[in-house]
């Protein structure tokens, strides 16, 4: 694609000939030229320019009014100043309305040629990143449905770790959660239960029509199907200024409108659980679970019930729960990180603990839990898989947080536990490497004649080549391909000095295919042939 130039100058020789410079030799075409600004301005929107070389002093509108009115329109051009050198402190002023370049008058043609060069390969670099960007928000804009869908399923379930990676998220999306509630639904089907090849499609098209009516009662609406609960998950947006019981009243009247439409068309009924209005987006996990909550409790009740959770009569039991986001994030950081950081993560968790400290001590059992599966769930699955994992740390763990009487107590209590596993999860780490290391050697030692590559190792003990590369140089002192090497030429010694075999024979006795390679490497480690080694033998 031609790349447009523009060029003004008030000196007609001057005009010319920069006219007549093979544009064209470097992709370019010039699309307009001017005596002045302001003839320039009035070519600029018509010339669409990707270049403009404008001259500092001119009649009417000199360049460099012309250059910051230009850089407004166009801020993807290049502008270069021409000047001459007694208005070179006019250049200067350049760099701080957008001018990228300067030529001195007279105009050097080798210059000329050198900046076109170079200015071209920018603008085309730049454009195509332009349309790489373009082209990806294309794409995303496209996917925005889909990653709705998955943002509001990660954030009911408590996936996401952070108030910050939540907004940033939502801002991704065009989101703007200031005021909400959830919604659970669930369809109770009746004897014409619909087939099962055609389930997927029937839900897909139960939410589509769902969030049509919620939008009827201006409710925008976040949409997740939870296929293994068969429930449909909602998040109501409303405006901050809108009053809760506004809220809530418009979510009853869409509940109720979804199951008039079920009803009518599905031959079924459903149930609709409310969580309480909410306007921090990070307590969608804890609303979710009210939801849910009401959600079932409706299957006591019969069918086409709509059930807010504050509406509950039973004594409700104080809930704390610690988010599948917030355990996989300390996890990692426990294990891979630091335990200094961890111990900030294990009380950022805890901060808002109910003084009820029964649901304090069931978390921190799940937590315990999942902080001892995940180093052994994580092994290398080979011959070093570390089978003496000490499960007795998780018996003493849950007897021990019994005990505790309150939060602080189980924090230290489980900091105590987790400094166990840490020193059980890294004491035995060099004499698995070891293990590792020596299961290598011996498996080179023993397929040394084969075509044998890192590759081999890789799929073998279920490692990266880096891994096992990095292991080799700590042990063994030598890369793969070092101590390959020595396996391979111990062996053509002892067959050189039975003297039984041709060369080539020992070769390919030893796996090398390529005979001049073998003589290469033969005499790259002896300094001489084969055959010259054989006589000192």
């Amino acid at each position: 694609m031609e790349l447009q130039v523009m060029i003004l100058d008030d000196e007609y020789i001057i005009l010319d000939g920069l006219c007549s410079f093979p544009w064209s030799d470097y992709g370019y075409r010039i699309s307009a030229t001017a005596r002045n600004g302001l003839e320039g301005l009035e070519k600029l929107e018509q010339a669409k320019p990707d270049l403009i070389l404008t001259d500092v002093k001119m009649p009417g509108m000199d360049g460099l009014d012309f250059a910051e009115k230009a850089h407004e329109i166009y801020p993807n051009a290049v502008i270069v100043i021409l000047t001459g050198y007694d208005s070179f402190a006019y250049a200067q002023k350049a760099i701080s309305i957008g001018v990228e370049e300067y030529l001195l008058k007279p105009v050097d043609y080798d210059e000329l040629k050198a900046m076109a060069a170079r200015i071209a390969g920018e603008i085309h670099a730049r454009k195509e990143k332009q349309q790489e960007i373009r082209d990806l928000k294309k794409y995303f804009n496209r996917s925005v449905p889909q990653l709705r869908s998955k943002f509001a399923g990660n954030l009911l379930y408590g996936r996401i770790q952070g108030k910050g990676v939540v907004k940033e998220q939502a801002e991704s999306l065009n989101l703007t959660i200031e005021k909400y509630i959830v919604c659970v639904g669930r369809k109770v089907v009746g004897e014409n239960k619909i087939h099962t090849g055609d389930k997927w499609i029937e839900e897909f098209a139960c939410i589509n029509i769902f969030e049509e009516i919620f939008n009827d009662f201006g409710i925008h609406v976040l949409s997740d199907y939870n296929t293994a609960t068969a429930e449909y998950n909602f998040i109501l947006l409303f405006e901050k200024e809108e009053e809760n019981a506004v809220c809530m009243e418009k979510a009853l009247q869409a509940c109720s409108k979804i199951q008039v439409e079920v009803e009518r068309y599905l031959k079924a009924h459903m149930n609709f659980g409310l969580s309480d209005v909410e306007v921090d987006e990070y307590q969608a996990n804890a609303q979710y679970r009210k939801a849910q909550t009401a959600c079932r409790q409706c299957v006591y009740l019969g069918t086409n019930i709509i059930l807010r959770y504050e509406d509950l009569q039973y004594e409700k039991q104080t809930d704390f729960v610690i988010t599948s986001g917030e355990k996989t994030h300390f996890m990692m950081t426990l294990f891979q990180d630091s335990f200094e950081k961890a111990e900030d993560e294990l009380h950022q968790m805890f901060r808002n603990a109910p003084e009820d400290v029964s649901p304090v001590k069931f978390a921190a059992m799940d937590l315990l839990l999942g902080c001892m599966k995940f180093p052994y769930i994580c092994a290398v699955d080979s011959e070093i898989h570390n089978k003496n994992w000490n499960l007795s740390v998780l018996q003493d763990g849950i007897k021990r947080i019994c005990q505790c009487e309150n939060t602080e107590e189980v924090l230290n209590c489980l900091l105590n536990l987790f400094g166990t596993l840490i020193k059980q999860n890294t004491e035995g780490t060099d004499e698995r490497n070891r293990k590792l290391v020596q299961s290598v050697l011996s498996y080179i030692e023993k397929n040394y004649s084969g075509d044998l590559s890192m590759d081999d190792l890789t799929e073998k003990f279920h490692v990266s080549r880096t891994y096992i590369s990095r292991l080799l140089k700590k042990y063994a002192g030598k890369s793969f391909l070092e101590y390959l090497t020595d396996v391979r030429f111990q062996q053509v010694e002892k067959l050189i000095a039975d003297n039984k075999y041709k060369q080539y024979e020992i070769a390919e006795m030893v796996g090398y295919k390529d005979f001049g390679y073998y003589i290469k490497v033969f005499k790259k480690r002896y300094g001489i042939t084969p055959n010259e080694f054989r006589k000192h033998i």
